[in-house]
């Protein structure tokens, strides 16, 4: 694990305490790019639901040839949707491969219902029958769910010639099913995906128990998981008067806090754009290196420089196993230039990646899409989905969004998970019903006096290098806030607004303040943000 990183000014840890984030913590999830750190009596639960006809390359077919290559490195149980041992014909995969994935007897991969509720049913089941098995050993549990997930890492399950009716199957559901069948809630369980917004698999390395490093270790963990939910006032920090990136002398020099000259040179506003642009795709890739590469990679080892230490099998011992099976990548490479090699490689699976999410966006949010102000976005949302070969900067915007999007959930359900409070109707943020008339009057004069105090401590979605936002027509996207206003609410059921502004100004801001410190100390520590703020910096002369 990395050393700590100091906290900027305004980090305030002693206000929150080491539980409430490590139970925070359970909410959030890390890249990886190699196998999570497992020990050798692991329970390993492997899953493909990738719909067939998503399963073509130029759509989920990485998914699909995820599941293979993992299918490779474990023993266990393992489930798909799809026939295999028909997907596996034809590709360049070598005698050693094909044996591994599906053993001798072609027998190591169970067929996996596909009508929606007996494949969720099926997973359940499994997932049930493999968490008693590991607690029955004292062993942990991994589960490998190769399908579409939501940006948050919700699976989706979508079979049964029914377009659109997408079943979610939230890490609660999961949690819920694996408490129900253990008895207690310590198990220690990793839920891995693919990674819906960078290259690589997205884990959640501890669903039920949060790590155990210190109270700065968990603090960058969960900064890290939050993506650029604070990305517009990070670069709005880094590219004015109060700079770190200004020596001293030079920020007494400053008379205005926008440092450009009125006519920038080409070098200084290209210097400007490349900046602006790095760091917030830094933040979109969570500060990982790799985040562009969907291979596996076992020189560097994220896990252990965002989670915890390596304690089971090395990674030597990885590398040799899939060595043997001598499977080379071979992706297609004519993708988004933003995106590298991730989602398939091709601009045609990347599209279709990209418009997935975004229909994941239109068809969840409920109460959110009838009101005026969603409209553009909807409308973004729309036309990459409706539009052949949309231009590059306009897929970047859509993925922003999204991604933006997505980093706030995660904030508020990190929030309410480490704060311990209620859940309305017991539903997540994504998929909670905005509707004023579900509340009575008391409870929802608290929920708007809540939202009142904590809307203005999210950001807005960072805009591209170049662009200015209308001051008038800003698209604000208010559901987390709004989310996470109801949950304090309902706390405060029997209490007062004055209690309500209270606890936000003592439990809520601080653990807002200190994600998005945590942010700017790690970004500060960044070599490639080092280099190119100095370089713009020095182009202004």
């Amino acid at each position: 694990m990395s050393a700590p990183h100091p906290l900027p000014p305004g980090g305030d840890l002693t206000s929150i305490g080491v539980d409430v984030l490590r139970a925070g913590a359970t909410e959030a999830s890390l890249v990886v790019h190699n196998p999570p750190d497992i020990q050798s009596n692991c329970e390993v639960l492997g899953i493909c639901a990738v719909p067939e006809e998503y399963s073509d390359p130029k759509m989920y077919g990485w998914i699909v040839a995820d599941f293979l290559a993992w299918k490779t490195l474990f023993y266990g149980t393992w489930l798909s949707s799809l026939d295999i041992a028909h997907a596996l014909q034809g590709g360049s995969y070598t005698e050693e491969m094909v044996n591994k994935v599906l053993g001798a007897n072609k027998d190591h991969i169970t067929a996996l219902p596909t009508d929606s509720q007996e494949c969720v049913e099926t997973l359940f089941k499994s997932i049930s029958e493999r968490a008693q098995e590991a607690d029955k050993k004292g062993a942990s549990l991994l589960v490998m769910i190769f399908a579409p997930t939501t940006p948050e890492q919700d699976v989706v399950i979508e079979f049964g010639g029914m377009p659109g009716k997408k079943a979610y199957l939230t890490t609660e559901k999961i949690r819920a099913v694996i408490q129900d069948s253990v008895k207690h809630d310590h198990l220690p369980v990793i839920l891995m995906t693919p990674s819906p917004l960078t290259g690589g698999w997205l884990c959640n390395p501890s669903l039920f128990l949060g790590p155990n490093g210190d109270i700065t270790h968990v603090s960058q963990f969960i900064a890290k998981s939050c993506g650029a939910a604070f990305a517009n006032r990070i670069i709005k920090l880094y590219t004015t008067r109060g700079s770190p990136f200004l020596s001293d002398y030079q920020k007494k020099a400053v008379k205005y806090d926008d440092l450009m000259p009125i006519r920038p040179s080409a070098t200084q506003l290209g210097s400007l754009h490349e900046f602006h642009r790095k760091i917030h795709e830094a933040l979109e890739h969570r500060l990982c290196n790799l985040a562009g590469k969907h291979s596996f990679v076992f020189d560097s080892d994220n896990w252990q420089e965002t989670y915890a230490s390596r304690n089971g099998f090395p990674l030597e011992k990885w590398e040799a196993r899939w060595t043997r099976t001598g499977v080379s990548a071979d992706e297609e490479n004519d993708g988004f230039s933003f995106l590298g090699e991730v989602f398939g490689g091709s601009r045609a699976s990347q599209l279709f990646h990209i418009s997935y999410l975004a229909c994941i966006e239109t068809q969840t949010c409920p109460g959110d899409w009838q009101r005026p102000g969603a409209y553009t976005t909807r409308e973004l949302f729309d036309y990459v989905r409706m539009t052949e070969n949309p231009r590059e900067d306009t897929v970047k915007r859509v993925f922003d969004a999204i991604e933006y999007r997505s980093s706030c959930i995660t904030i508020s359900q990190i929030l309410v998970k480490g704060l311990g409070l209620p859940v309305p109707d017991g539903v997540k943020c994504r998929y909670w019903v905005d509707d004023e008339k579900a509340f009575d009057d008391s409870v929802y004069n608290k929920l708007q006096r809540a939202f009142a105090e904590i809307h203005n401590l999210f950001d807005q979605v960072a805009l591209l290098p170049g662009e200015t936002r209308h001051d008038y027509k800003a698209v604000r996207f208010l559901r987390p806030a709004r989310w996470l206003a109801a949950c304090i609410a309902h706390h405060f059921a029997d209490g007062s607004g004055e209690e309500i502004a209270e606890f936000v100004q003592l439990k809520i801001a601080p653990f807002m303040r200190l994600i998005r410190t945590t942010q700017d100390g790690l970004l500060r520590e960044n070599d490639t943000i080092q280099q190119l703020g100095v370089q713009w910096i020095t182009s202004l002369g």
